[in-house]
């Protein structure tokens, strides 16, 4: 829900106010993907599935990175 809640508070504010949202994206994005890694590694989530969020989780992180490579781009 952060992460969601995260890319959408990015969306609406203002473009000098939409870095700080996306960097705490990104932090919680790598604290989502270490903790499905471990979950497979202790066997709670099966391969598949772990490859099926894990791809989504890389999907969602170069999303976010983009953006914020375009704000920080983008002239002042």
């Amino acid at each position: 829900m952060d992460i969601l809640s995260l890319s959408i508070e990015s969306a609406y504010k203002k473009e000098a106010l939409k870095i700080p949202p996306l960097v705490l994206l990104r932090i919680k994005v790598g604290l989502l993907q270490n903790l499905i890694r471990t979950e497979n590694e202790l066997k709670i989530l099966d391969d598949e599935t772990y490859l099926r969020f894990s791809a989504q989780i890389v999907e969602i992180s170069k999303m976010a990175s983009g953006w914020i490579n375009y704000m920080n781009a983008k002239p002042a």
